[in-house]
């Protein structure tokens, strides 16, 4: 089973992400800056005092997938994540439903090298899959 973990949100600048979501969310905490390279972003969690945890992410190189978002002008509210504990059978439910994946799985420095994976699903957004328990 799938667990909700986070609401992914593109920002060209994590400073001016933090100022923005603490305008409309009670967030109570920031993780520290986290930098993948091998994904090309940057990213800081915000944890608001209902519990919702959002995911703010801006680019890092020249490569990184979110400068699509910025070209195009939309898309900023970019993704739902969760979580599970089979990765590799929820890869292929996925695909089976008509998901696409936006990409080979990844390990993630945000999840301490756990994989990670996106798909664009039938109803026009985009859900990442964080694998549990592997790193």
């Amino acid at each position: 089973m799938n667990t909700f973990h986070h609401i992914g949100i593109f920002c060209k600048n994590l400073e001016f992400g933090k100022a923005e979501i603490s305008k409309f969310a009670n967030i109570i905490s920031f993780s520290n800056e986290i930098i993948d390279e091998e994904i090309g972003v940057r990213i800081i969690f915000a944890n608001d005092a209902q519990g919702i945890k959002y995911e703010l992410v801006s680019a890092y190189g020249k490569n990184s997938p979110v400068l699509g978002v910025f070209s195009r002008d939309k898309d900023y509210l970019n993704h739902v994540a969760y979580c599970t504990n089979s990765f590799d059978k929820e890869i292929v439910k996925l695909r089976n439903v008509g998901f696409v994946p936006l990409g080979a799985p990844k390990k993630a420095k945000a999840f301490e090298g756990a994989r990670v994976i996106f798909f664009l699903t039938s109803l026009g957004f985009i859900i990442e899959l964080v694998e549990l328990n592997k790193k």
